[in-house]
């Protein structure tokens, strides 16, 4: 049968295969010029990181000029690059990203958030929401997410749950969604904005793995009918290491607005070697993404098989997501339970790098999580299933392992505004005598940077111990303070 493209999809794709910023950054490089601006390598000259980068790379790590357009206020190739890529991402305007979604998610906050405003969040949101909502000066209502002890993970928030964190704090202007999730689920998204838009509310999305989604045939968050959304097109969408794409839908924002907050935020030097990669990438997604991972989605489910048919692992799959929890699933995160081998996820994700190369995104106390890209193969999952059946051979235990406390499944009490509580007179104390008091900091599980305290929220018993077992058994907890076991708190004659 062949197929005829229409029209439209001939002209979209004519003009996504456009690179142009891309194009007129490989046409400096290539040009005859003495530089006498900076970078201050002069193009690479005797640069000791030519010879393994290749002169084109350095060449290519230019400066702001009229030919290349600028950042910062876009007339030119810039502006026809993040024009294309809105497109490609179902947007009315895109912004290129140069300090990663960490900016975008920030970005949005403090576009959307004024001091004292109310923002609706999931608990299990990324650090940078939290150092937003604290710039901002912005109080959260946080939403606590469907936590499934089964794999020991948390899921995405649900309609009903933002119904009721609206309906108990009606002040509330803006809601922020994950979409989806660091593992893989996706909630209503297009009920939930069609229904907070009706209660005239802003919905940001951080979408920093969900880069990738209309090409496996998901809803994407500006589909879904998001005001702002941040991608990292670097995790699923090929860009280099640092890069993204924040979207946004104009009928309810200022698109001025948007860009004033992002010139305060971003380099007035931007590297044009992230944003070319972004360019290109963009190209390469719109033309080709949904029939390479399409050619990938059969491999990679013969994989999946061949890990179920082993005695200590279970998949987390979209049959069990649905049933469960009635959300949908990504399934381009492979997420593994492990501890039926009678090991912790964090000890299988060491293992699997020692003694096998084998680098996951993540781990937690049930699971390991593998992101699946385009860029996949057959000879990369072999290498991953071997791995992960040789592991069981050498280092299953004979019972299973169960932990009383997985993860956390309660709302910290908020006492003050992070912001309030950055600014208070403070103090550090040990962890152990910090119960009932109000943290001045933010302690995070890394990965995947999920604070397990921030700023303003009452310290209690679960904190603690959640603070020992990761600290002390798994050696991933990041504090603002340069002392171990203890927490910076609030004063107590500042609460």
């Amino acid at each position: 049968m062949v197929v005829v493209a229409s029209a439209e999809q001939t002209r979209f794709a004519q003009a996504q295969a456009q690179t142009p910023l891309y194009d007129a950054l490989v046409n400096y490089a290539k040009s005859d010029v003495t530089p006498f601006d900076v970078p201050g390598h002069k193009r690479g000259v005797l640069h000791p990181m030519t010879a393994t980068l290749g002169e084109m790379t350095l060449k290519m790590d230019a400066n702001s000029m009229q030919e290349l357009d600028l950042l910062s206020h876009p007339v030119s190739v810039i502006k026809e690059a993040q024009q294309l890529a809105a497109e490609a991402f179902h947007a009315d305007t895109a912004y290129f990203l140069v300090n990663g979604t960490t900016v975008g998610i920030l970005a949005m906050i403090l576009a959307t958030c004024k001091p004292n405003d109310a923002i609706l969040v999931p608990r299990n949101c990324h650090k940078s929401v939290m150092n937003g909502i604290m710039l901002s000066g912005a109080m959260p209502v946080f939403i606590q997410p469907t936590v499934d002890q089964h794999f020991g993970i948390a899921h995405n928030i649900t309609l009903e749950q933002v119904k009721k964190a609206l309906d108990e704090h009606p002040e509330a202007k803006v809601l922020l969604i994950t979409y989806p999730t660091y593992f893989g689920a996706m909630n209503e998204l297009e009920a939930i904005c069609t229904w907070a838009h009706e209660r005239g509310m802003l919905v940001l999305v951080d979408s920093a793995h969900g880069a990738h989604l209309s090409a496996i045939q998901q809803v994407d968050a500006m589909q879904a009918g998001a005001d702002l959304a941040t991608i990292s097109m670097h995790k699923t969408g090929g860009s280099l290491t640092q890069s993204s794409i924040l979207l946004q839908n104009t009928t309810r924002l200022s698109q001025g607005n948007v860009q004033k907050v992002l010139n305060m935020l971003q380099t007035t030097s931007a590297s044009y070697l992230l944003m070319s990669s972004l360019d290109v990438a963009r190209r390469d997604f719109a033309l080709y993404g949904a029939e390479q991972l399409e050619k990938l989605k059969p491999l990679f489910m013969t994989a999946i098989q061949r890990i179920d048919a082993m005695t200590h692992y279970e998949v987390l799959k979209e049959s069990y997501m649905h049933k469960q929890f009635g959300q949908a699933y990504d399934w381009t995160k492979l997420v593994v339970r492990v501890n039926d081998l009678g090991l912790t996820g964090f000890e299988v994700y060491s293992l699997l790098k020692k003694e096998y190369g084998i680098q996951a995104e993540l781990a937690e106390g049930y699971v390991v999580m593998f992101v699946i890209t385009y860029a996949d193969t057959a000879e990369s999952l072999n290498r991953l299933v071997y791995a992960l059946q040789d592991l069981e051979m050498r280092y299953a235990k004979t019972q299973s392992l169960q932990l009383e406390m997985v993860v956390n499944d309660e709302i910290n009490p908020i006492i003050m505004t992070p912001q309030q509580a950055n600014y208070a007179a403070q103090e550090i104390i040990p962890i152990e005598q910090s119960i009932g008091r109000t943290s001045a900091e933010t302690i995070m599980i890394y990965p995947p940077g999920i604070p397990l305290i921030i700023p303003g929220e009452k310290i209690t018993q679960k904190v603690v111990t959640l603070y020992n077992y990761y600290n002390r058994k798994i050696g991933n907890i990041l504090s603002e303070n340069e002392f171990p076991e203890k927490i910076t708190v609030v004063k107590d004659e500042d609460q």
